[in-house]
């Protein structure tokens, strides 16, 4: 019950609740999290540690730079889906972040994007 309310806590955080609902979109960048959520990138790069940390969040270091995404059993239904299907798809900061997403995305050339450091 713990472990639970430990992760139920880590999620408890209005910039987090929206990594998680970016995340379940696109596998994204510290960077460009950042961009789309207008935030410092250090701000970020707690707010995903935690997430990841509470196992919200995986890392693709596959990649020439390292990414974040759900871990795959949450995109099917785990806790982490819940809350994102919880997220209010008519809220202005919702709305708002996608359509900063699919900005990003249409105007980023592929295979680019800002090197986070381990």
């Amino acid at each position: 019950m713990m472990t639970l309310v430990s992760r139920l806590r880590a999620a408890a955080h209005f910039d987090r609740l929206r990594i998680l609902g970016l995340c379940a979109h696109a596998d994204l960048t510290v960077c460009e999290l950042a961009d789309i959520l207008d935030l410092r990138r250090d701000r970020v790069v707690r707010h995903v540690r935690l997430l990841a940390r509470a196992d919200f969040l995986c890392c693709d270091e596959q990649r020439p730079w390292r990414s974040y995404h759900l871990k795959p059993e949450d995109k099917h239904g785990g806790l982490v889906q819940l809350l994102v299907d919880l997220l209010p798809h008519c809220d202005g900061h919702h709305e708002r972040d996608l359509q900063r997403l699919e900005a990003i995305r249409n105007e980023q050339p592929k295979g680019t994007a800002c090197l986070i450091e381990k």
